[in-house]
């Protein structure tokens, strides 16, 4: 075997050249374009991620001004809060203002905690100098304080629509806190201005609260609330460069779409999203600079992450194909052996991968060789006897004849016709025997010597054996291997034990197999005895002498095969059915003297 094999020649090879193109050649080109675009496809991502989450944070704002709406609609719009605000504050001495009082107290937190945050501040500013509110109790207050407020004017020309004051701070008795502020005019059926009803939210809540601020501001990033005329309302009100008004102007978009300004000389990204409910923009802007110089720090620890684990895959990986490959080796080797003809050539398993499998199964081939060349060599030995033992059956010598032949003269002449007669039936058979060398004859020629073979035996026992014979005409030139007949017959007259003794013999065909059917009225066998036989027939070593039935048995299965053979069916006192199973063969005019072995 050449070491020095072409890599495309060997299994190892063959792998390290996919792995190099399949998957090294492409990732490189891939890590090539994706280091050359993926600034603008990330740039492109967060684009649209930055998006969507403004509108998302849009959406929330929306959402939340909606439902501050309904709140105070759902507080000045109630028959029972005009009726209450139009009646005395004698609370303390009526009963029925103080039911008045507690329903509206209910009312108020209950509108809180069902529609808005529970951080949300709720009162009632009445004109008759109380303050209702969910923070504190009812307090007397005095009208000129609140109608200093920067709200009260604002919302008095609204009429009782919706007047929002951004940042708006509100000081209790806690402290102070910054709020979104909603207030509206509480209006009656007939009579205007009962109050002012105000809902604030604090500005983390409606806006962004102060770690995600310092999180925004780490990333570059700039947000702001603006109302309808482009005027800073929520968001970093000291940044020198940044003028709402004007610098909105200069925003445009580039090829990607994305939209972009220039702020003192540095380039921003543009994310912004429109408050429906209030007429507001929420606006965010991300320095290109700082995003570009993160972006590539990021992606150069990105990239030696990636080679860095390309390279220990790829160690993993040849280890790994060493391993795997090593068992196809020293398969392949282990083939080499047996196709020399090392029969004895095993392979070691280890796992239960397919490898092993394939190592078991080659183990189990070679063993199933060892043992089927052993198999065919007994088999050949035990032909070869069998031949041999048949061959020395038959009585051939040319001398042995004439005697017989003598014999018979000198009985003719001393009177002794029967003895004459036998030794005639016995030269016939001897005749028989010399003119029939092959192995095979028909079935025709093998019922004459059958016939001669029986008469020798009624001579013997006195006529006291009964042959009938019934074998189609179709079926007589079938071949059939010689003398397989006469130690059947033999049998029943041996062990039969029944005279007068009747033997019939039948031949048919059954699905293209020919059946050769003997049946005696002997005294027959025990199941036990049956088993007996049956175990001696199917033992190829099995010693024996002469052609007996044994011999005919295995003599039929080294020519034809394990599906042939004799069976043996019998009952006590009801004789013995012999079925000799062979091959449907029939021979032809012009093979009539041909050699079948």
């Amino acid at each position: 075997m050449n070491l020095l094999r072409s890599p495309f020649k060997t299994l190892r090879g063959k792998i390290l050249i996919s792995l190099f193109v399949l998957i090294i050649l492409p990732v490189v080109i891939i890590l090539y374009r994706f280091y050359n675009s993926s600034e603008l496809i990330v740039q492109m991502q967060l684009n649209q991620s930055n998006q969507a989450a403004v509108a998302q944070k849009a959406d929330m704002m929306n959402d939340l001004a909606v439902r501050i709406i309904k709140a105070s609609s759902l507080i000045i719009n109630d028959p029972e809060t005009e009726k209450f605000l139009r009646e005395p504050a004698d609370w303390s001495d009526s009963y029925s203002s103080f039911i008045k009082l507690t329903s509206l107290q209910k009312k108020l937190s209950n509108v809180k905690d069902l529609l808005l945050d529970s951080d949300a501040y709720l009162g009632l500013y009445d004109n008759r100098g109380y303050t209702h509110t969910t923070w504190s109790a009812v307090t007397k207050t005095d009208i000129a304080s609140y109608r200093k407020e920067s709200w009260y004017q604002p919302t008095l020309q609204l009429g009782g629509s919706p007047y929002w004051s951004v940042p708006y701070t509100l000081r209790t008795a806690a402290g102070s806190q910054d709020l979104v502020a909603m207030t509206r005019q509480v209006n009656g059926e007939y009579t205007s201005n009962y109050g002012i009803f105000m809902i604030g939210v604090p500005i983390p809540i409606f806006f962004y609260n102060a770690q995600e601020l310092r999180q925004q501001q780490e990333s570059g990033v700039i947000s702001f609330l603006l109302d309808q005329d482009q005027k800073l309302l929520l968001g970093d009100s000291t940044s020198s460069h940044f003028k709402a008004s004007e610098s909105l102007q200069n925003m445009h978009k580039d090829a990607s779409g994305i939209q972009k300004i220039t702020l003192d000389g540095q380039s921003y990204l543009v994310n912004d999203a429109y408050v429906p409910q209030l007429g507001w923009r929420l606006v965010q802007l991300m320095n290109q600079k700082d995003f570009a110089t993160q972006l590539s720090r990021e992606k150069d620890k990105s990239i030696g992450w990636v080679i860095a684990w390309f390279f220990l895959f790829a160690i993993a990986f040849i280890i790994l194909m060493l391993r795997v490959t090593s068992p196809f080796k020293q398969l392949a080797k282990s083939m080499n052996r047996v196709g020399k003809g090392e029969f004895n050539t095993m392979v070691t398993i280890k796992g239960e991968d397919e490898i092993a499998v394939l190592g078991s199964n080659f183990n189990k081939m070679v063993s199933h060789l060892q043992h089927l060349i052993a198999n065919l060599y007994d088999e050949e030995q035990r032909k070869q006897k069998a031949q041999f033992q048949a061959l020395q059956a038959q009585i051939n010598p040319h001398f042995l004849l004439n005697t017989l032949n003598s014999i018979k003269w000198m009985a003719i002449l001393s009177g002794a016709e029967h003895v004459s007669e036998m030794i005639t039936k016995l030269g016939k058979l001897l005749g028989f025997t010399m003119r029939n060398e092959q192995e095979f004859v028909t079935l025709r020629e093998e019922l004459d010597y059958i016939q001669v073979y029986l008469s020798l035996q009624e001579i013997r026992y006195h006529d006291q054996i009964k042959f009938s014979c019934d074998i189609p005409e179709s079926l007589l030139d079938c071949e059939v291997l010689k003398f397989t007949l006469q130690p059947a017959i033999e049998n029943s007259i041996i062990h039969g034990n029944h005279f007068p003794l009747r033997i019939e013999l039948q031949a048919i065909e059954v699905a293209g197999k020919l059946h050769i059917l003997l049946q005696d009225n002997g005294v027959g066998m025990s199941l036990e005895k049956i088993q007996q036989v049956e175990n001696e027939l199917h033992q190829p070593h099995v010693k024996f002498s002469g052609i007996g039935i044994r011999n005919v048995n295995e003599r039929i299965k080294l020519h034809f095969g394990a599906q042939y053979g004799i069976h043996i069916a019998s009952s006590p006192n009801e004789g013995v059915r012999l079925t000799l199973i062979l091959p449907h063969n029939r021979r032809e005019p012009h093979d009539a003297h041909s050699d079948r072995r």
